[in-house]
């Protein structure tokens, strides 16, 4: 699936996470697994459980809080989106 800026994401009912200094671990219900999100990953872990939210307004947020440039910071998010969807723990709305 081709990911784009405007698609609208949100967490799915099949986790439950939790925070730790700057790291995120999440426990996928159906499969008993554990996922752990480094920094960058929980910025936007926490984003998606306030509300759905667009790609592009995930981008704004990470390039406010880490120096990183444009190209690499969409990219990344959309292969976090990628995975976190693949684990059926973020879905599209």
């Amino acid at each position: 699936m081709e990911i784009d800026l405007t698609q609208v994401f949100k967490l799915s009912n099949n986790q439950v996470s939790s925070s730790l200094d700057n790291e995120t671990i999440i426990l996928n219900h159906d499969a008993g697994v554990y996922y752990g999100l480094d920094e960058v990953g929980t910025l936007v872990w926490e984003q998606l459980q306030q509300k759905p939210t667009t790609v592009e307004d995930l981008k704004k947020i990470v390039l406010e809080e880490f120096e990183i440039d444009e190209e690499t910071c969409e990219n990344d998010i959309k292969t976090l989106l990628k995975e976190l969807m693949n684990e059926k723990l973020v879905e599209v709305v």
